[in-house]
Parts: structure tokens; C-alpha cells; sequence
């Protein structure tokens, strides 16, 4: 994987780390997963009930970073801000145990951290800028269409994910898939230890819930 020049000079400060996994298996439900989801959300609403969410500063750093892109935040939430909400609200997502891995290594560490098939990746994924007027499908089968000034990640053929707008069906993780790419991304004021440590969280989860091996991971800035 790959950051393109074109982010650098725009986004000086974004940060992006990947891992690839391989040999994972995909379960609906592990119960020592869904053990620590429950730990994950006490702990949030533990630190965060009390506090308005707006006030938070990870949180304004996001929608600070929407607006930036041209993205309205109050209309689209940033991931992290969605799951701090579900997380202190009792009703975190339950997706498989590989998304909802990479999911609580968002919220613990406040990097957006996403899954893809990589058997349906197409040469090597490049962090980019998106093209003007190009669509992609959703996982819940809308067309999207990124900003001009959005970054997303793409192969060869297609957009991967859209960073507000959201990932891509085409590479969505499902029962069948064996190998993945695990991708964390901060915004401006997330900080580059944030990130590793979300990745490097999502990694153990990972091994732990999904019994995968990990090929190599690296932080591009």
C-alpha cells in the first residue's frame, strides 16, 4: 500500500497504517469478543457518559477534518463519533468478529480502523484524492460519491473506501473471506502513536478472535 504525493501536500498531517492478515476465519459471533465488546463499551461509558460529545476533543478533530474535505459532519458522522455514541448507548455493532475487531480498536485509541477482502483487491491499493464526479457503491448498496477534496483508497479498478463517506461493497468482508487488509487512518490532531496503536490493537484482536497471521504492517505519513 501506498500514500499518494497528492495527500502529503494537501493533508501534511493525515496518517495511515495498514496490516496484512491472512488465513482468517470470519464468525458471526466469538464469545471472547463479544466479552471484550462489553468491556470496550463499559470503559467508554465509564470516561465519556458525562461529557458532551461535541466537547470531546478527538471528536472536533474529526469534524474539523470533515469540514476541510467539504463533508458536513452533522450529516454524516465520523466513524469514531458513531461508535462512542452506540459504545456509551449499550448497543455497539455486532457486524463479525474481523470488523467488529478492527471497530473496538477505534474506540479505544480514536483511529478510524476499517477491513477489507484483500482476495478482491486488485493491485497494490493507493491512498489518494477522489476524482470528480466518480461514484462507488456503499456495503448497504447506496451510491456514493466522494467529494473532491476527500481522500479515499482504491486498486487498480474501484474505490476501496471514501474516507467519510464510507467502504466500499465490492471489498466488503463476508464468511468467505481468508485475507484481509486491516487500515487505520487518523485526522489532524490524532496523533501518530494513536494510530499505531489502534493498528497494533486491531492486529492482536485479530490473531486472538480471528486466529489470523499477520504478513507485515507499516504506518505511511
Amino acid at each position: 500500500m501506498r500514500l499518494d504525493p497528492l495527500v502529503r501536500d494537501r493533508y501534511p498531517e493525515l496518517m495511515v497504517g495498514y496490516a496484512i492478515a491472512h488465513n482468517v476465519k470470519v464468525e458471526r459471533f466469538v464469545k471472547e469478543l463479544d466479552e471484550e465488546k462489553q468491556g470496550v463499551a463499559k470503559e467508554a461509558q465509564d470516561k465519556y457518559a458525562l461529557t458532551p460529545i461535541l466537547e470531546i476533543p478527538e471528536i472536533k478533530a474529526y469534524r474539523e477534518f470533515y469540514k476541510v474535505m467539504n463533508v458536513d459532519p452533522t450529516k454524516i458522522r465520523p466513524p469514531t463519533e458513531y461508535l462512542l455514541r452506540k459504545a456509551i448507548a449499550g448497543r455497539f455493532p455486532s457486524i463479525n468478529n474481523l470488523v467488529d475487531s478492527c471497530l473496538l480498536a477505534s474506540v479505544k485509541h480514536w483511529a478510524i480502523v476499517s477491513v477489507y477482502d484483500l482476495d478482491k483487491v486488485r493491485g497494490t491499493p493507493v491512498v489518494t484524492l477522489s476524482k470528480w464526479m466518480e461514484t462507488f457503491q456503499l456495503i448497504d448498496g447506496r451510491m456514493a460519491s466522494p467529494t473532491v477534496a476527500e481522500v479515499v483508497l482504491r486498486d487498480d479498478e474501484k474505490i476501496l473506501t471514501a474516507y467519510a463517506m464510507g467502504d466500499a461493497k465490492a471489498t466488503m468482508v463476508t464468511p468467505q473471506t481468508k485475507n484481509a487488509l486491516i487500515v487505520a487512518w487518523n485526522a489532524p490532531g490524532i496523533s501518530q502513536q494513536q494510530v499505531e496503536a489502534a493498528l497494533n490493537l486491531a492486529i492482536d484482536y485479530a490473531k486472538r478472535f480471528c486466529q489470523a497471521t499477520i504478513e507485515k504492517s507499516e504506518i505511511l505519513t
